[in-house]
């Protein structure tokens, strides 16, 4: 069969969700407004990490001895590190079998200039060797796109959203009207249940995703309620499970672990 529809379909169709939407809701709990994740303040809190991230200047440290104890290691370079800018932190490596420091260390510095003047440390004598000095990228891989920090938050807080959001499925509606159509009569029609962050049509059904509390059980509560003359009937989606840590989590265990791992070092060298 042809799809095609006449125009005056498409516009009681339109209309009727318009009205949908703009009605007063008849389900239990209804949607008083956005909730963001972990509160309204959000994106403020993502982009202050992103700023706290982007501060931390990184330099690599290569060609000391690896004979060195990692205490009189860690003493050499904060010293001479310390006229760059604040050391925040030094990253010193062992290797995993022999115990023996690794070829390669990490300084991280604060303040403005600090990595240029860093660079002219190339070549300092640490223990009677010469060390290379290179500018290593940031700890986060979206630094190095040039994007400012506030959209990256925003980015960052939109891409966690929809990961946490809930779906629902949507069958019996007008299967003759375009997409896009479509997609604006159900967005009017579940608008009243909670922020909807997605709507895929299909050929045989529609998903609607939601961010908020209870957005799920609202729209559920919609199933058999008329949309263009048409009986919509709606099922919840089961929730995606986790699919491990987050990167900003990986990240706070692997500074964790690498800070446990050195102060460990020190303990037994003492």
């Amino acid at each position: 069969m042809e799809r095609s529809e006449p125009s005056s379909r498409r516009i009681a169709f339109l209309n009727a969700s318009m009205e949908r939407s703009e009605s007063s809701s008849p389900v239990s709990a209804p949607y008083t407004g956005k909730r963001t994740l972990y509160g309204d303040k959000y994106v403020d809190v993502m982009k202050s990490y992103y700023d706290y991230v982007k501060s931390r200047i990184r330099i690599g440290v290569e060609g000391y001895s690896t004979s060195l104890k990692p205490i009189d290691l860690f003493r050499a370079l904060e010293s001479l590190f310390k006229i760059c800018g604040e050391v925040h932190n030094i990253q010193i490596r062992r290797d995993p079998v022999t115990n023996a420091l690794q070829r390669s260390c990490i300084v991280i510095l604060r303040g403005e200039g600090a990595g240029d003047k860093a660079l002219q440390l190339n070549g300092s004598d640490i223990g009677g060797s010469k060390i290379v000095v290179t500018s290593l990228p940031p700890e986060l891989s979206e630094l190095s796109t040039g994007l400012s920090t506030d959209v990256l938050a925003a980015r960052s807080v939109a891409h966690n959203r929809r990961k946490r959001s809930e779906g629902i499925s949507v069958t019996g509606y007008d299967t003759l009207l375009t997409k896009d159509d479509l997609k604006n009569a159900l967005t009017n029609h579940f608008s009243t249940c909670g922020e909807i962050t997605d709507v895929f049509v299909l050929n045989s059904r529609a998903l609607v995703y939601f961010y908020g509390l209870g957005s799920n059980n609202r729209a559920v509560q919609l199933s058999g309620t008329d949309l263009g003359g048409c009986t919509l009937v709606v099922k919840a989606l089961p929730y995606p499970k986790p699919k491990g840590r987050s990167a900003w989590t990986r990240l706070r265990y692997r500074f964790r672990s690498a800070t446990l791992s050195t102060i460990t070092g020190w303990a037994h060298q003492m």
